[in-house]
């Protein structure tokens, strides 16, 4: 059996780096002592079990780091947006239930940033009269406030090896900042900044997914594969860019921006988590298909 694991975790890594972070499937189920509280990983069934082992609590920090979630305007063109990253850092909340169920919850910060081809955008100008190629966009939030709620359980089990769901969805509003833009002929100076009306435009960011995972223990390590089905989009309205400065040849000089989607929903994952004395975790994931994407958990059990 472990051998089986780890030949289809070898293969899977092979893959090219998601959306948020699935966990590691087993995670309500690993930690089953506490730093103030002693508790066990007991069976529901148990008679001998009692209200006091049937809920406890963990903190610790969740970090989420794609740096490519793949998306496309959400328009009749529907054009692709070359990279998308998404970065995240917050405080990890978690109510457990009889050592099965995780309830969970972040509170943190995320930042957006988008690169692409000026051509995705509604713009207008004079024409190109020295580009030799199309310009090149770099869309910039502030870093904002984000939360996000989620469920995990451990649906079945068997000696080490054992399966599990989770679903999970965030939010954010952060605020466009800047938009640069890079004109491709080397003849021409790179850079025009444009910034927004009124020093910035409110935008929604959600991200949503469902997961479903295996994993197995070996001693401390527990590697674990999941798959996910998961999708995310980014309301920018039709916040209006303004002209700050000269005219730069083959940029134009204002653009109406549009909302993007995701356009690849499946993905897989492949992480692994190290436990300490049954008290604290440490897991660490890399994301595959619908984007390009690392992880971190770190979880204290109270």
């Amino acid at each position: 059996m472990k051998k089986q694991f780890m030949t289809m975790l070898a293969v899977l890594s092979c893959g090219a780096v998601q959306a948020l972070p699935v966990g590691n499937p087993a995670a309500a189920s690993l930690l089953c002592d506490g730093i103030f509280w002693e508790g066990h990983c007991g069976d529901m069934c148990d008679p001998c079990l009692t209200w006091c082992d049937a809920f406890s609590v963990r903190f610790g920090f969740w970090g989420d780091y794609q740096f490519n979630r793949y998306m496309e305007t959400n328009d009749s063109e529907s054009k692709d947006v070359d990279t998308t990253r998404v970065i995240s850092n917050a405080a990890y909340l978690v109510g457990n239930f009889w050592d099965r169920f995780d309830i969970y919850a972040t509170l943190g910060t995320t930042q957006l940033q988008f690169w692409g081809d000026q051509g995705i955008w509604q713009a207008s100008g004079p024409a190109p009269v020295t580009q030799t190629g199309a310009a090149l966009f770099h869309l910039t939030t502030n870093t904002n406030f984000a939360w996000s709620v989620g469920a995990r359980g451990t649906i079945w089990e068997c000696g080490c090896t054992s399966v599990g769901a989770e679903f999970q969805y965030l939010q954010s509003r952060p605020t466009l900042q800047f938009y640069d833009e890079y004109n491709n002929d080397a003849t021409v100076e790179g850079r025009y900044r444009q910034h927004f009306t009124a020093g910035g435009y409110g935008i929604k960011y959600l991200d949503w997914q469902v997961g479903l995972g295996i994993a197995h223990r070996i001693n401390l390590l527990v590697p674990y594969v999941a798959v996910r089905w998961s999708g995310a989009k980014a309301y920018l309205g039709s916040a209006n860019l303004r002209s700050n400065g000269v005219q730069a040849p083959g940029i134009a000089n204002s653009a109406t921006l549009v909302d993007l989607e995701t356009n690849k929903y499946w993905g897989y994952a492949v992480g692994v988590s190290l436990v300490d004395c049954e008290k604290m975790a440490l897991t660490v994931e890399g994301g595959f298909a619908s984007s390009v994407e690392a992880s971190v958990i770190g979880e204290i059990r109270f």
